[in-house]
């Protein structure tokens, strides 16, 4: 079970050790790691623009306390009401669990109850299989490929262009509960 909270200070060097994991970096199609500094510096950066966008701090449940395992993003488009999905899961413990999936559909949840999304997208490297399945189990659907546009372990490769609309949004709305409970 995931839960998602706070995008926070204190994590951030958390954070950077996951997207330092070969599979990460891999994932993301990056071809350089980043260093612990210039990360401290961009977290700064993504805390003063909270307008455009939306971060939370993944959380494993299933134990007794609350684990953080990962990100999720969204990048907010407010002319146009839509926002680029982007998730890390940090290690390979937690993969493979479902996690990614909830949280992603719990990040969905989020754009399309309370920042009014009407559009959530995402590319993510063809190779990257689990992924794709991962994101059709949350709701994203497949609606084309950019081809050789990214790298998968030193070769050209297409990007699967995915996209969630709110009418097609896979309930339970956690959200609308939770609102429900308030009002």
């Amino acid at each position: 079970m995931a839960g998602l909270g706070p995008y926070r200070r204190d994590l951030v060097d958390l954070y950077w050790r996951w997207e330092q994991n070969p599979a990460v970096i891999i994932g993301y199609g990056r071809q350089t790691p980043e260093s612990l500094d210039a990360r401290r510096e961009g977290y700064e950066h993504q805390a003063r623009g909270t307008d455009s966008q939306a971060r939370f701090t993944i959380y494993d449940l299933t134990g007794r306390d609350p684990v953080p395992v990962g990100t999720t993003a969204l990048i907010i488009d407010h002319n146009v009401r839509t926002g680029e999905f982007i998730i890390q899961i940090g290690d390979q413990e937690h993969r493979c669990k479902g996690l990614g999936s909830e949280a992603t559909r719990l990040t969905l949840d989020y754009a399309f109850h309370i920042t009014n999304l009407r559009c959530v997208y995402l590319s993510v490297l063809a190779p990257n299989t689990r992924a794709v399945k991962a994101y059709e189990r949350a709701g994203f659907r497949k609606i084309g490929e950019r081809r050789q546009s990214g790298y998968w372990l030193g070769q050209p490769v297409n990007e699967v262009l995915m996209d969630a609309v709110p009418d097609e949004f896979p309930g339970p709305s956690a959200v609308k509960q939770l609102a429900g409970e308030v009002l």
